[in-house]
């Protein structure tokens, strides 16, 4: 009796631990995933930081935004306070001229186009 109550509870332990084992496996598999799609959603994020911070892109969004490019620098020398160079302020660039409106016709209708009557059938 002793050594079946003992091969007895051997197994129920060991079904016990197989279950757990089990258990653990789709939990891992779960998360590998979730990791995956995480990992490929940073990706897909850094690819649109690296596609806003091109220099062409800060250039139209810095012009949307009304900024224009700077001027020639001065530049001042720490030790003794000495400016170099001479600065000159950014100036905006003129804006686009004004589209010309297209004139019109006055002196022609529109005409509109009148529905073609149905066919009939030929009468022998």
């Amino acid at each position: 009796m002793l050594v079946v109550g003992l091969l007895s509870a051997g197994l129920v332990a060991l079904l016990y631990l197989n279950t757990a084992i089990a258990e653990n496996s789709f939990r891992m598999h779960a998360l590998q995933q979730r990791t995956a799609a995480l990992n490929l959603q940073e990706q897909q994020l850094q690819r649109e930081i690296d596609d806003l911070e091109a220099p062409g892109a800060l250039s139209v969004n810095a012009r949307k935004m009304g900024m224009v490019p700077a001027g020639n620098p001065a530049f001042i020398r720490l030790p003794d306070g000495k400016v170099l160079g001479v600065p000159t302020p950014a100036k905006a660039p003129p804006p686009p001229p004004a589209p010309k409106p297209t004139p019109t016709p006055t002196g022609s209708p529109t005409a509109k186009a009148s529905p073609t009557p149905a066919a009939s059938p030929a009468v022998p």
